[in-house]
């Protein structure tokens, strides 16, 4: 009864959250054409570098021109031309293509990259309105949508102060175990609740929430692995699968993302394990 309440209350955050992602997708589908158009830049300059080194040989008025092409091991290659245009004017219009192609390329990969960003940001949102179990879950969620903007901010009194947690474990073997619910409590757990030596769970490339395990300095048990792994399996995009790839890592290793959204982190040097999405533990 209470999933069904809190999928009812979050109904207008999802929407939000869907819509944002859904243009999201559709500005990658159209940045990622725009790109791969792009990709035929180099073909321009070679034209013009091939008008300037044997444009001597045109007459004036050939509207396309064959000749050896030296980056390809002088094979034959037939340029197209503009028939008003000499040899010389021919490699220019050529050449502003090249530059113009050049830096639509340049200002695309860094906006193509900022838009992938972005639909990884809102895919964990998603992973987040999915594992909330209460008003205060939901509240938390609203506030990362209005700090980044998918939410217009409304200045109504004193903001009230939100009571949501982590979710809290004891591994069979008696170690702590903490799972964030969303975005500020991943980053919570990561950087100021675990220490160089606890561990971090995290499902393989997909949106999911960090799962910390406190080590207190001891070696942890294999069933301890195996218990984080299945709730980072479990909570993530990944649930409904039968077997989910789980990256683990020592705390010590995991850097943030300079400028990224909340819980968003890099590491190099991590192990990973399969495990079935479960959770078997009870809550502390």
């Amino acid at each position: 009864d209470n999933i069904a309440r809190i999928r009812q209350k979050s109904a207008d955050l999802r929407k939000v959250v869907q819509n944002a992602l859904e243009r999201a997708v559709k500005k990658f589908d159209l940045q990622s054409k725009q790109l791969r158009d792009t990709k035929k830049k180099d073909k321009f300059k070679v034209y013009g570098d091939l008008l300037n080194t044997y444009g001597y040989a045109l007459s004036g008025g050939e509207d396309k021109f064959t000749c050896e092409n030296y980056y390809d091991e002088n094979k034959e290659i037939t340029i197209p031309l503009d028939p008003t245009l000499s040899a010389t004017d021919n490699a220019k219009r050529f050449y502003d293509k090249y530059a113009k192609l050049k830096r639509t390329d340049e200002a695309l990969s860094e906006e193509i990259q900022k838009t992938a960003q972005d639909i990884e940001h809102l895919n964990s949102i998603s992973i987040s309105l999915d594992i909330a179990t209460d008003e205060a879950d939901l509240a938390q969620i609203k506030e990362e949508l209005i700090e980044f903007g998918y939410i217009r901010k409304h200045h109504i009194g004193k903001k009230a102060k939100i009571n949501s947690k982590p979710m809290h474990f004891l591994s069979s073997d008696g170690f702590h175990i903490y799972v964030g619910k969303n975005n500020y409590q991943n980053e919570e757990l990561t950087f100021k609740v675990a220490t160089g030596n606890d561990w971090w769970f995290h499902a393989k490339g997909v949106a999911g929430s960090h799962v910390i395990v406190k080590s207190e300095n001891k070696e942890l048990s294999d069933r301890t692995f195996e218990e984080a792994a299945a709730l980072a399996a479990y909570y993530s995009k990944a649930r409904d699968n039968e077997k989910v790839e789980i990256d683990y890592i020592q705390k010590k290793n995991i850097k943030k993302v300079p400028g990224a959204a909340p819980g968003f982190v890099i590491y190099h040097t991590n192990w990973s394990m399969i495990a079935t999405p479960a959770n078997h533990l009870q809550e502390l």
